[in-house]
């Protein structure tokens, strides 16, 4: 839990994030969003494999499903764009919280995975939100303003949980 409360405390700086996603190259976005997309499949497949709450499932189901085709559309805008897409590789911290996820078992694990999928949504959407609005590859910009209202959905659905 000790990443996850780092990550909390810099969740409440979405501002400095949002400045500084406008002014993102289209690769540093496509890595950023790349990474965000890795983290919360891979969390929630973990979760999907021991979870025994319905509402805990069924969220990890839609995650999995929605980050997939926010891949799916990003990889297309790119394409557009003719940016390359680099890799999907996870975060320092989303390494961690990874290790955090199957460290636990239970109630627990899905506990610290609704905690960190707040965390991660809240760092998420002011990326998408900022590079909708300041993006400099049209496409990228485009596919961006078209995930953000996902993302937003599911941070509202986070609160309930």
């Amino acid at each position: 839990m000790r990443a996850l409360a780092a990550a909390t405390m810099l969740a409440g700086a979405a501002l400095p994030v949002a400045a500084a996603a406008q002014a993102m190259s289209p690769t540093r976005y496509l890595e950023a969003a790349g990474a965000a997309d890795l983290y919360e499949r891979a969390a929630s497949q973990m979760v999907l494999e021991s979870t025994a709450d319905p509402r805990v499932r069924e969220f990890a189901r839609m995650m999995v499903a929605d980050h997939a085709r926010g891949s799916a559309t990003l990889r297309a805008a790119a394409a557009r764009a003719r940016v390359r897409v680099p890799a999907a590789a996870l975060t320092p911290l989303q390494t961690e919280w990874i290790a955090e996820l199957r460290a636990e078992t239970g109630l627990a694990r899905d506990s610290t995975y609704v905690a960190q999928q707040r965390a991660a949504h809240a760092r998420t959407l002011p990326l998408h939100q900022a590079y909708a609005a300041g993006g400099g590859a049209a496409a990228l910009k485009a596919a961006a303003a078209r995930i953000a209202p996902v993302v937003a959905r599911h941070a509202e659905l986070l609160k309930a949980m």
